[in-house]
């Protein structure tokens, strides 16, 4: 007994350093998830800083622009007031009679003369020059009022925005009137002039939100692979040590001359040698199988072959282990044609995998059902068993490498995780598809669906 507490104590000790690194892992995680913390934390401040700092922007653009909106309009004044001291100043001028500006009643003889002024010159042009020689581009409406607020002139366009230039507008002495200029625009304008650092501003922000988010889901996916990793290291445990243990109590007692064993003893404990060992062998071909379909290194040898005498062949092998549950397996293949070209090892693997499953996730008594139909491009198989089922939220899972729904410290059902992954890539390698469809404590069908021919 000396040599199985050997490997025991080997067991343990490799098993407890493959606990240390998966706590390891797990500690890694936990400080990558402050890192991502402190990261989210970094990216609302900075987005804070970028809107005020925009907010301050578009204070200081309006703050240029009223004054020079203010150099503008004193330019325009100074044009009216002293670029066109020849005109007549007559009030019989028959410029007052044409109905284009407004001129209050009582006026005295300076307001005339700005009003004659202001008709002479061509005062659109005027004012958009005086704006544009300053970098004004924005629609600019005006009037001249007089100290009522009344208008003085005002064309007719612009008298739409009357209650606009006496409260919002900007204004410069014309002599004894006002000119008071408005710009309807004028947020749009703004806004459009610091679209540039507004679209600098969203793309980095989007840039970083981003990265972010890749940085999360992997930080996710870290926490995901540890757990796998762990659930990994504890069916190990129990899928390897049991085998282990039983070769090494057989061959003690082989060794043991104490024991004076009979020819029939003698073939009992060799039979538990050659059962655990092939069991081995089966665990390490699993293995073998997932790494050879992650690395693409798996060849396809395509030939015609006859779907239901695999099923046949694979339930004929696997009757035994059911029937010693209780259970049985029923078959329903009637598809027309289950002729198909396709890897027959590898397909004999996938059908082996799924009806292998079914067994050990259904209770004593398993009924498993298995059927066969024909479709438009190939054949249909079904596996239905009454097992434990999977919840829904897994149901997209259980094809990925390492998963295993999850179940704690419980282990009632052995396995790596492996098989329903190496099934996957088998028959999406062969063009089909394959699915599952579960209810929990009810049990689970997979639906496989392959083709005549198989090509791309």
């Amino acid at each position: 007994m000396l040599n199985l507490f050997k490997i025991d104590a080997s067991l343990k000790k490799r098993w407890l350093n493959c606990g240390f690194r998966c706590n390891l892992h797990a500690m890694r995680g936990i400080k990558i998830s402050w890192l991502v913390g402190i990261i989210a934390l970094a990216v609302v401040g900075v987005s804070f800083l970028q809107v005020k700092w925009l907010s301050n922007a578009l204070e200081l653009r309006q703050q240029v622009f009223d004054q020079t909106v203010e150099q503008s309009i004193n330019t325009i004044s100074h044009w009216i007031m002293f670029d066109a001291q020849d005109l007549e100043l007559s009030p019989d001028s028959s410029s007052f009679d044409q109905g284009q500006v407004l001129i209050a009643d009582g006026m005295h003889n300076q307001s005339r003369g700005v009003l004659l002024r202001m008709e002479s010159l061509p005062m659109d042009s005027l004012v958009a020059l005086a704006l544009a020689e300053n970098g004004i581009t924005a629609k600019a409406v005006y009037g001249a009022f007089d100290r009522y607020g009344q208008p003085a002139y005002l064309e007719g366009e612009n008298e739409i925005y009357r209650e606009e230039l006496i409260g919002e507008g900007y204004d410069v002495a014309l002599g004894p009137l006002q000119l008071h200029v408005f710009f309807p625009n004028l947020k749009k304008y703004l806004l459009e002039s610091q679209l540039g650092a507004f679209v600098l501003s969203g793309f980095m922000l989007l840039v970083i939100a981003v990265g972010l988010i890749y940085v999360m889901k992997s930080v996710m996916k870290s926490k995901e692979l540890v757990r796998i990793r762990r659930d990994l290291m504890n069916n190990l445990t129990h899928e390897l040590k049991t085998p282990i243990s039983t070769i090494g109590l057989a061959s003690e007692a082989l060794g043991d001359t104490d024991l004076a064993l009979n020819e029939e003893q003698t073939s009992h404990y060799i039979g538990m040698i050659r059962g655990e060992n092939k069991r081995l062998g089966v665990l390490v071909e699993k293995v073998l199988q997932a790494s050879l379909t992650d690395s693409k290194s798996m060849k396809l040898y395509m030939q015609q072959v006859n779907v239901h005498d695999i099923i046949k062949e694979v339930v004929r092998n696997v009757t035994m282990q059911v029937r010693r549950k209780g259970g049985k397996i029923e078959l329903n293949i009637v598809a027309e044609n289950p002729i198909i070209q396709a890897d027959s090892i590898h397909l004999t693997n996938v059908i082996f995998n799924l009806i292998d499953n079914a067994i050990k996730y259904s209770p004593d008594g398993a009924q498993i059902q298995i059927s066969s139909s024909q479709t438009d491009e190939g054949v249909e198989l079904r596996f239905r068993d009454n097992g434990l089922g999977i919840p829904k939220e897994f149901l997209g899972k259980v094809f990925e490498r390492l998963f295993r729904v999850p179940t704690g410290n419980v282990h009632d059902v052995k396995g790596f995780g492996l098989g329903l992954s190496y099934v996957k890539n088998v028959v999406e390698r062969h063009h089909g598809t394959i699915y599952a469809e579960s209810e929990p404590h009810v049990g689970s069908t997979f639906v496989m669906k392959l083709k005549y021919n198989p090509s791309p």
